[in-house]
């Protein structure tokens, strides 16, 4: 599986959760029963989402 990386960098660990959370409930309400979604770091120290659809 690839992941997938949402287009935006947040400043902070809270945004980039919040955003997860989104997703995460998105995909839930897709019917996903166990989505992967994570928060990762840059070496800038931004924070970013990815996650992998599931087929």
């Amino acid at each position: 599986m690839t992941w997938v990386y949402e287009a935006r960098l947040y400043d902070s660990r809270s945004v980039a959760n919040y955003v997860a959370m989104c997703v995460r409930d998105d995909q839930v309400l897709r019917g996903y029963r166990k989505p992967l979604v994570q928060i990762y770091r840059t070496r800038k120290g931004n924070f970013g989402v990815r996650y992998q659809p599931l087929a």
